[in-house]
């Protein structure tokens, strides 16, 4: 009789951990699609709310404010060749301590990382070689 009881409690027990396991695989990659589908939606409304740009062989882009659109500072160039980008703060007068490479035809790029709403920004560009065409999402 305690054999029996034994085996009986054994398959109860793996029973209670399979139906576990069923369970737990049906919600890893719910989270995981949750998790990818926020990051795309993300990007979607950042890139959905880009503006067209024409940069200067040398020189200045027009001015911009940030949004609460992206937490980044993105620009992608579509025609002219890849060109060399710093970003320049407006209200405060100065621009980054490095350069971005933004490749041609490569999407976009991050030129400034974590800047806040509603600052006011500009490129400046270096490299010569004529104008470019793309466009910018903040």
């Amino acid at each position: 009789m305690g054999r029996t009881r034994e085996r009986g409690l054994r398959a109860r027990r793996l029973g209670v951990l399979a139906a576990s396991a069923l369970f737990l695989s049906f919600l890893v990659p719910a989270t995981a699609s949750a998790t990818t589908a926020g990051a795309d939606q993300a990007a979607v409304t950042c890139y959905g709310g880009s503006v067209a740009i024409s940069l200067p062989a040398n020189g200045y882009s027009g001015t911009y404010t940030t949004s609460s659109r992206c937490n980044d500072i993105n620009l992608r160039i579509d025609s002219g060749g890849s060109q060399w980008v710093a970003v320049c703060w407006a209200a405060h007068g100065y621009c980054q301590d490095h350069w971005t490479l933004v490749t041609e035809d490569a999407g976009y790029t991050v030129v400034a990382s974590d800047v806040l709403d509603g600052t006011t920004f500009y490129f400046v560009t270096t490299n010569g070689g004529g104008t470019r065409s793309g466009r910018t999402a903040y």
